[in-house]
């Protein structure tokens, strides 16, 4: 069962982040060796930035980016409320704390922390008549009995 189009996961880094580590715990998010591209730009208000963005194309890959979440983040999106984090795109958005992910953990990102988060983008593999929500749900219910 696939659930994805795809994933991208993104994140705007300033002038003092570490921005090798950061890149390299982003590559934890895949199970191939997905390009992550480096892009420099300026913020809002002219600071300096670079902005990493891995995209994963293949369905197989971008489901085993979302399970990589582990259990405990997946339930929390769910308890969060599904249809809330799910756009008119049938796009599910999820925002993981930078801090955690480079300590080679995940968590979702809360308050503060959301403002600078690691920002994924999953496409839903979803047809007419089927509910983006639920293909998440039934996705969750079936990698639980695994």
């Amino acid at each position: 069962m696939m659930a994805f189009h795809s994933v991208s996961w993104r994140i705007h880094c300033s002038c003092v982040d570490d921005i090798d580590l950061i890149e390299q715990a982003m590559k934890h998010l895949s199970d191939t060796k997905s390009e992550i591209i480096r892009e420099k730009s300026k913020s809002y208000h002219g600071a300096p930035q670079v902005i990493l963005e891995m995209k994963i194309s293949n369905k197989k890959s971008a489901k085993l980016s979302f399970l990589k979440l582990g259990e405990d983040v997946l339930e929390e999106i769910v308890s969060n409320g599904l249809k809330s984090q799910i756009d008119d795109d049938k796009v599910l958005h999820v925002r993981l704390s930078l801090s955690a992910m480079v300590s080679g953990e995940y968590r979702l990102a809360k308050g503060p922390e959301r403002k600078n988060a690691v920002k994924g983008r999953f496409k839903i593999e979803s047809y007419p008549g089927q509910k983006p929500s639920e293909i998440i749900t039934a996705l969750l219910e079936t990698a639980s009995s695994e």
